[in-house]
């Protein structure tokens, strides 16, 4: 017996007890008998509401009437670590739902705790695998096998205000970090910075030429706390001095702020008038790279549960989520398609902006696959905001996270 995840599982049921939450277990939607002829899949989803329309409406229904052998169960559950502590309960109990739509961090956990199918091992894999972007694609890797299939991506970009480049003559914005903190610290300005997570600070660490780990993922000490990302961990706090970080949306529209980084939603949940507004006073560009990396990579991939009561029809609607007929369905709400040859700009309307995240994914980073990377980052955190906040020199808090971080990967080495 796997005494380990038995005990992860406990402490997640007294957790989900403690919640009463029954949404969280069974979702809104009716989970009623299907058609004995035909083999049901239930999908677990953390669609937003819009796409959640898009998705039972219109997806599904397209998928069932060219698969009508197979009924699909849509549940649609809150994102959060409560859905991860539910998910491994239900698999300790052997009631898993056969497919869950999931934040990419969350695959390499699942597939070290063995909870989840290696995609791999079916037969068409390696025919289906080369319809995909390769960034997100290799969110599913991990040890040489993929764990899943690449749904939506998302990358963060930068986006400036035109007004105050113009001010101080630039007609570009600045192509690298350490220039952007020079134009920044010159004439005043600043900057909408919005906290200390791998998602929000990471790629700015890395812009300087931080590293968190060595190239093989196996120790900290020697990289976190080299003399290159010490000295980047002290630009970081000298950023965040010069940051803000409430409307951080309306502050790069009105001149408040120089520069933000966010996602393609800053665009696509906008009204007309108001993304007329945005493209007017602001410009947007790839984030600058630094050693290979530019910004973070983001999305959702589609996971086979271990304990899957259909894994074969599972996998069959699994691969046509990920092709382009569905993703350009669900682009309507904004998602980014992980298919190739998919045209964004001809499927998204007013996507003139959509060409920084084209482009930005190319130098896209994903986190360290690592089944505890939420330790680990939590360790990061912790000594970054110390630094940040005076409370601790870069060099000394650097060198203590480096040491907790190798003894959490010590932990990993032992699963």
């Amino acid at each position: 017996m796997n005494w380990r995840l038995l005990g992860i599982v406990l402490a997640g049921l007294l957790f989900i007890s403690g919640c009463n939450n029954q949404s969280i277990m069974y979702g809104s939607h009716s989970l009623s008998k299907a058609d004995k002829k035909k083999e049901e899949i239930i999908v677990w989803h953390t669609y937003s509401e819009e796409e959640t329309k898009v998705f039972e409406n219109e997806v599904i229904p397209l998928f069932e009437k060219q698969h009508p052998d197979i009924d699909v169960k849509p549940v649609r559950q809150p994102y959060g670590e409560q859905l991860k502590w539910t998910l491994l309960a239900r698999a300790s109990a052997k009631r898993p739902p056969d497919i869950v739509r999931m934040d990419i961090s969350w695959v390499p956990f699942f597939a070290k705790m063995g909870q989840i199918y290696s995609v791999s091992d079916f037969n068409d894999f390696t025919q289906v695998k080369e319809g995909f972007l390769e960034a997100p694609l290799k969110s599913n890797l991990l040890n040489g096998k993929y764990y899943g299939l690449p749904l939506n991506t998302n990358t963060k970009v930068a986006i400036f205000n035109r007004q105050l480049l113009k001010n101080v003559g630039y007609t570009n914005p600045p192509g690298n970090m350490d220039e952007l903190l020079d134009l920044i610290l010159k004439n005043n300005y600043r900057i909408g910075l919005t906290g200390y997570t791998a998602w929000e600070s990471l790629p700015y660490f890395y812009g300087f030429g931080g590293k968190i780990l060595s190239p093989d993922l196996k120790k900290a000490e020697g990289y976190l706390n080299s003399p290159k990302s010490i000295q980047a961990a002290e630009k970081l706090r000298i950023l965040f001095n010069a940051s803000g970080n409430s409307d951080t949306w309306e502050g790069v529209i009105d001149g408040k702020y120089l520069m933000i980084d966010e996602g393609p939603w800053f665009y696509s949940i906008q009204s007309p008038q108001k993304l007329e507004e945005i493209m007017k006073n602001t410009i947007s560009v790839p984030f600058p790279v630094t050693n290979g990396k530019g910004s973070i990579l983001g999305g959702e991939n589609l996971v086979i549960m271990k304990g899957a009561t259909n894994p074969k029809a599972s996998w069959t609607f699994v691969k046509w989520m990920a092709t382009s007929v569905p993703q350009k369905l669900l682009m309507k709400t904004g998602l980014m398609p992980t298919a190739k040859g998919v045209n964004i700009k001809e499927s998204i309307k007013e996507a003139g902006y959509i060409d920084s995240y084209i482009a930005g994914l190319e130098n896209s980073f994903s986190l360290p696959p690592l089944a505890n990377w939420a330790e680990i980052e939590e360790i990061y955190i912790k000594y970054i905001r110390m630094i940040i906040l005076d409370q601790i020199g870069a060099k000394e808090g650097m060198s203590l996270a480096a040491k907790e971080i190798d003894n959490q990967l010590l932990k990993e080495k032992g699963r």
